[in-house]
């Protein structure tokens, strides 16, 4: 770099002036080993830095979302390599012990349906295969319950519920939110959970039944059947709550869930959405549909 060469005769910052290249690009130059035939891509530099203080994630995400702002298409190894010369690094996601629920010892009071969804998550259309699940969050008051619900087809939270008490009204109040009143019983529609009291109470099955959705539950010691919904919970938790010290209040808790999920829907692009969020994916299946 002909900076590097003239350092000795002008000042650095005069350099970069006339020749149109800010210094910390030249730094990070000198960072990299001062390469000859590897040109430092300051824009894309920028690009990194501006994406990964506003979101700190991976360098998966960060390329994905260079695609979707910019337009510009760089590999994962390249993007990867800048993270590390500008000492980047998303935070770690934490391996969890899975918990299954128990079998309780009166069955008669439980309503147990077979796993029709079979792990296939795979949905052609929204409103196709949903799953559902309940997990705890935390503030500095205490135990919360988070009840999603989960689109298969767009990886998208269609609705969701917090709640003190993990009881069957934090169900259903969360059922009565992605179902509505305008339901169209004639489209197939199956519905996923695990073997939760809620969820295989006579209240959620018949009501769900009323409605013409089927009911799959996974089956009995088997967490993986839900895994979806499980993998919405860890991003949840890695990517947002669990990097910044517990809320003070369960109000400052349900914001940051509410922050998050609008940012999962809106603006966080996946791979196996074609690189869009799962509203745009979504929007991109509804104007099909209407030529």
């Amino acid at each position: 770099m002909i900076i590097y060469d003239l350092k000795e005769n002008y000042r650095i910052s005069h350099l970069c002036r006339y020749l149109k290249v800010s210094k910390s690009g030249y730094y990070r130059w000198l960072k990299l080993g001062r390469p000859i035939r590897y040109s430092f891509d300051e824009v894309l530099a920028d690009m990194i830095e501006e994406i990964f203080y506003e979101t700190y994630k991976g360098y998966r995400f960060i390329r994905d979302e260079i695609i979707r702002r910019y337009g510009v298409i760089y590999n994962d190894k390249t993007v990867y390599k800048y993270m590390k010369i500008l000492e980047l690094s998303s935070p770690i996601r934490k391996k969890r012990y899975q918990c299954c629920t128990k079998e309780e010892p009166n069955e008669k009071a439980r309503t147990v349906c077979e796993n029709f969804l079979a792990r296939n998550f795979t949905a052609s259309r929204p409103l196709e295969k949903l799953v559902t699940d309940v997990s705890y969050i935390y503030s500095q008051e205490g135990r919360m319950y988070l009840s999603v619900i989960k689109d298969l087809y767009d990886n998208s939270i269609i609705a969701y519920q917090i709640s003190q008490f993990n009881d069957l009204k934090l169900v259903m109040n969360n059922v009565y939110k992605a179902i509505g009143n305008n339901w169209d019983p004639t489209r197939f529609c199956v519905i996923h959970s695990d073997r939760g009291y809620q969820y295989t109470n006579i209240v959620y099955i018949r009501y769900l039944d009323e409605r013409g959705i089927t009911v799959s539950h996974s089956r009995k010691a088997n967490c993986y059947d839900n895994a979806c919904c499980e993998n919405f919970f860890g991003h949840l938790k890695s990517e947002y709550l669990e990097l910044y010290d517990l809320p003070k209040t369960n109000d400052e808790l349900i914001q940051k869930v509410d922050r998050y999920i609008h940012f999962y829907n809106y603006a966080r692009p996946q791979r196996k959405l074609k690189g869009m969020t799962p509203v745009d994916f979504r929007m991109s299946y509804l104007s099909r549909s209407f030529l």
